[in-house]
């Protein structure tokens, strides 16, 4: 198998993982820690044994911790509804990362020197 081939079968499948795992965020995950998570990426190895998850969170700190722990609790769940889902040899291993967006970074630096700027006055 050529090598255009391999990447055009893997970029097919991080669309349909993506795709799945939307789908199980939203309809079959009922944890009441997740907020409202959005898959921005994904990234699997060569071998498609593993696959890094993306996710942004909305709301404040808290809210992001707690997502982000109940996606974690939850993670062998979801890899489980994947396998059903997949028609695939193997599921991946997944893991899920904050995908933090640079312009929230940016806002966030702004506001703490807002911030700095207030209380110096």
């Amino acid at each position: 198998m050529s090598f255009e081939n391999k990447e055009r079968r893997n970029l097919k499948f991080v669309s349909i993982l993506k795709h799945t795992l939307n789908e199980i965020l939203q309809k079959e995950i009922s944890d009441p820690r997740i907020g409202f998570v959005t898959i921005t990426g994904v990234r699997i190895s060569p071998d498609r044994k593993h696959a890094r998850i993306y996710v942004s969170i909305l709301g404040d700190e808290k809210q992001h911790q707690e997502s982000f722990k109940g996606l974690i609790s939850a993670s062998g769940y979801i890899r489980h509804l994947l396998s059903k889902k997949l028609q695939t040899r193997f599921t991946p291993e997944i893991e899920f990362v904050e995908d933090i967006n640079p312009g929230l970074k940016v806002e966030e630096i702004l506001k703490e020197i807002e911030h700095e700027k207030e209380r110096n006055q």
